[in-house]
């Protein structure tokens, strides 16, 4: 029986090819270095617009939702004087699977008197857990709470209202606060007389454009109100936020959750940065253009070198890795300094732009472009990927050279 033929080894290694390629690329310096910057520009426009949307998108899902308040549930009733929120409800809410905490709010139409002054407003009697989840912006004042019956924390919509500019100011200040009896009131009122209480301003937060106060909800409690305006039911995972409000919206109850808001700002901003990443590809398609024209360039400048290396016994599959390695190493080092001239010029931007805030009194920092690892991952094996595709034909095409008409050509 014959025996089989050897199985013929390797005939250039990788690193030999990769060799070869770092050559041939710094052989033609102007060339490559122009390849090269239109992928930078490309990636780089890419990258910059991408983390710029998810960047927005961060920004703005911190500030609408909070990042404490995402898996609540808001209960309300459409029907207060049939349908109260009240303790009984609190305590069978508090048995449901998932459900971690509750917190509790009054809310009344009232007026508040300052000095001489005085103006309608929002009376909330909110516990911690409320105040926690609502997720304010403290102004001025160490307290984020309200523990005292005595004590109460004003938005800086009311605090203009009575004429204080500066907040500070505020703090320690006597305020009235006045609820009529069934008056413009949803809830039922268990007083046979106005409710009306001096508090003590011991904060000021950012809480929306309307004038509101907030003081302890056990200020009304033991004053006799028993139905709530409003519930916050916290989850102990988003994921189950469905189910829970089912349960709750069974008992003829009406719900609505944070997380809501959450899936259309994500809808929106997925639309956004498809349409942002769109606009960056358009310098990716010229980038891909110049890739493809360096390459068939190189094709046509190197056909004797090519016959050469197979006339020496380099297989087709050599000579296409050899041009897969140079297409790779031109998409690769573009992706690389395109992904760090976007991480720099959004730095740049980004520190511009807290700068102008600080210096109209926004205390918190932010960042309006946002570079996840995901993205430098996909980025990269995008690059290869677009490296790949670029070079088939030139490969292809050099991988087909007959060895005796290249070196002919070559003469």
């Amino acid at each position: 029986m014959p025996a089989k033929p050897a199985r013929r080894g390797r005939y250039m290694r990788m690193r030999v090819l990769f060799m070869i390629s770092l050559k041939n690329l710094a052989y033609k310096k102007l060339r490559t270095f122009l390849t090269i910057t239109g992928v930078v520009i490309g990636i780089g426009a890419i990258v910059f617009l991408v983390s710029l949307g998810l960047g927005l998108q961060q920004v703005v899902t911190e500030r609408v939702i909070g990042s404490k308040s995402v898996s609540t549930i808001e209960v309300t009733s459409s029907k207060p004087q049939s349908i109260p929120l009240g303790a009984d409800e609190v305590s069978r809410f508090v048995k449901y699977s998932h459900v971690t905490d509750i917190a509790k709010t009054f809310s009344f139409a009232g007026r508040i008197s300052y000095q001489s002054s005085t103006s309608d407003a929002v009376i909330y009697g909110a516990d911690a857990g409320y105040l926690d989840l609502s997720g304010f912006q403290l102004v001025a004042g160490k307290e984020s709470t309200v523990k005292s019956d005595t004590d109460a924390i004003i938005n800086t919509t009311l605090l203009k209202t009575i004429g204080i500019d500066d907040p500070n100011k505020a703090l320690g200040q006597k305020i009235g606060t006045l609820i009529q009896r069934d008056k413009n009131q949803a809830v039922s009122f268990p007083l046979a007389d106005d409710f009306k209480k001096e508090l003590t301003i011991i904060s000021v937060i950012d809480s929306g454009t309307s004038s509101e106060i907030f003081a302890s909800d056990q200020l009304f409690s033991r004053a006799g109100f028993r139905d709530y305006s409003q519930l916050k039911i916290v989850v102990n995972d988003r994921a189950n936020i469905s189910q829970v409000r089912k349960q709750v919206e069974a008992q003829a109850l009406t719900t609505s959750s944070p997380s809501d808001t959450l899936d259309q700002i994500n809808q929106v901003f997925v639309l956004l940065n498809f349409l942002l990443a769109g606009f960056g590809g358009i310098g990716m398609v010229i980038a891909v253009l110049g890739m493809f024209n360096t390459l068939t360039i190189t094709l046509l400048e190197r056909t004797k070198e090519i016959g050469l290396l197979i006339s020496l016994g380099a297989r087709k599959k050599d000579i296409r890795r050899l041009f897969i390695v140079e297409a790779v190493v031109l998409s690769l080092s573009g992706a690389l300094f395109g992904l760090i001239m976007a991480w720099l010029l959004g730095a740049g931007i980004n520190t511009i732009a807290i700068g102008l805030a600080s210096s109209r009194g926004v205390k918190d920092t932010f960042n309006i472009f946002f570079l996840p690892y995901w993205l430098i991952l996909a980025v990269m094996i995008f690059a290869i990927i677009v490296g790949l595709i670029v070079v088939a034909f030139p490969a292809r095409r050099a991988a087909r050279i007959s060895p005796v008409t290249a070196l002919r050509r070559g003469d």
